[in-house]
């Protein structure tokens, strides 16, 4: 009996420690999964860089503009290589049957015989009118042009992203004031109700004020779905696979201040025009344009050439003088009959069908539309940066006035709401004072984003980083 209980408790003991270390790792399990689950969550709040970095990196446009900027460096490379000297071979095998010349002696044969030839030649151009150097030049530009296009690209997807992140700012904030609002006309209700218990409210009273909490969840649930919206087309513009868990960082806005100075069109003007890449990108592509009448041109001149050329051949037929009767192997006639040629050639064009004309003609008219392109590029500019600092402006001016609206705004709803609750006044002039209210704080809040907006890309103008 001993024995048996011995052997109990030594195996309670061992499922004792079994059951721990079982227990133990289930808590370490879990608590690591938790830890992880926090730190995806963590992962998953986006701030504006973030979102401005990952939609670059993840755009088609930009992709594609990058392999645009590739196929022109391509084509640069290989004009660098034009400039250095070709080298050809070529070489050919023949079985001629039947009568027919053989070249070795200039007697017709009547036999089968072998033979072939083979030559090497090469060539540099010594001039020909600046063509290949100003085919550098305008390849180089054209790359630098590409390049700057996909900078364009890539701030086009700044300015749209940013876009977006403010919309769901604030769309955020149209949602949080209209469940405040909705807050308060419950809170209404329920002094409604006790108002119409004791008899100092009609029963109509309550019925107005459960029809306007009715309004105000309607317009929640607009609230709501426009805010889902906002985050709907910021996760499209990233290029998101799974936007379940997307969350972007709500930042501290800072408040406007109203003595901020707005710097005037013509200076923020002055500033991008040294920098963005789009009148960058029309510049070059004016300077390219140079080139290829130049290249245009050169195309009259005479060009030199300085070439190379070593041939050989073999005849089966063929007989060494030397020793006329042995035979004559093919390395030895490949010696033997071997020429070299060098020679120093001049083409000078003439005439071709007027291409010439033609492409002169042609280069001249791409140059005056690139100097057009350029200055639409800069007066479309102008016309943003315009539009941009009268919107700000504009916003501005709202945001002063809504302020000084929603402040008077609920000073009045303040007391019209305890003029109300003590049946001063009917539930008509309450709901009309809360509307009023509800349109001001809605407008103030879109009069500041608007603000901000416009003032950041201001900003993005003058060469700074939009930043919340």
């Amino acid at each position: 009996m001993a024995q048996y209980m011995r052997t109990q408790n030594e195996f309670m003991l061992n499922f004792n420690k079994v059951d721990k270390m079982k227990i133990f790792k289930l808590i370490t399990l879990t608590t690591l999964t938790f830890l992880s689950s926090l730190s995806m969550q963590a992962q998953q709040v986006w701030t504006l860089e973030d979102c401005i970095n990952h939609a670059i990196e993840n755009n088609i446009s930009v992709k594609r503009q990058e392999l645009n900027a590739e196929s022109a460096n391509k084509t640069y490379f290989q004009s660098l290589m034009e400039i250095l000297p070709n080298a050809n071979a070529n070489g050919n095998h023949y079985l001629n049957s039947g009568k027919t010349l053989n070249t070795e002696t200039y007697q017709y044969e009547d036999e089968s015989f072998q033979g072939g030839s083979f030559n090497i030649n090469t060539e540099i151009n010594v001039f020909n009118g600046l063509r290949n150097l100003n085919t550098i030049r305008k390849n180089s530009l054209d790359l630098k042009s590409q390049l700057q296009t996909v900078e364009k690209v890539k701030n086009d997807i700044t300015l749209n992203v940013s876009t977006a992140y403010l919309q769901i700012l604030l769309n955020k904030e149209l949602r949080d004031n209209a469940k405040e609002q909705l807050d308060v006309t419950l809170e209404q209700i329920e002094k409604t109700k006790r108002l119409v218990e004791i008899g100092n409210s009609a029963k109509g009273d309550l019925l107005q004020i459960e029809s306007q909490a009715a309004s105000e969840k309607a317009a929640l649930t607009s609230a709501e779905n426009n805010f889902r919206i906002s985050y709907l087309d910021l996760s499209q513009l990233l290029n998101l696979d799974n936007v379940e868990n997307f969350e972007i960082l709500i930042p501290e806005i800072p408040d406007i201040t109203l003595a901020e100075d707005i710097s005037s069109a013509k200076d923020v003007y002055n500033e991008a025009l040294g920098f963005l890449p789009q009148i960058k990108s029309a510049e070059l592509m004016l300077k390219s344009s140079e080139r290829s009448l130049a290249i245009s041109y050169g195309r009259i001149s005479p060009s030199l050439v300085f070439g190379y050329q070593y041939q050989s051949r073999y005849n089966e037929l063929a007989t060494n003088i030397a020793d006329p009767n042995s035979s004559y192997p093919y390395m030895d006639q490949i010696g033997d009959n071997g020429s070299q040629v060098i020679y120093l050639a001049i083409r000078v064009p003439i005439f071709n069908n007027w291409q010439t004309g033609n492409a002169i003609s042609q280069s001249k008219i791409d140059l005056l539309d690139s100097r057009l392109y350029l200055d639409l590029q800069k007066q479309n500019l102008y016309k943003s940066i315009q539009q941009a600092r009268t919107q700000a402006l504009a916003a501005l001016d709202n945001f002063i006035a809504n302020s000084e609206a929603v402040e008077s705004m609920e000073e009045a709803f303040r007391y019209t709401e305890q003029k109300y609750d003590v049946g001063l006044v009917d539930i008509l002039e309450y709901k009309t004072a809360k509307n009023q209210l509800n349109k001001t704080k809605s407008d103030l809040a879109q009069a500041k984003y608007e603000y901000i907006f416009r003032t950041k890309i201001l900003d993005f103008y003058k060469g700074e980083q939009i930043k919340l």
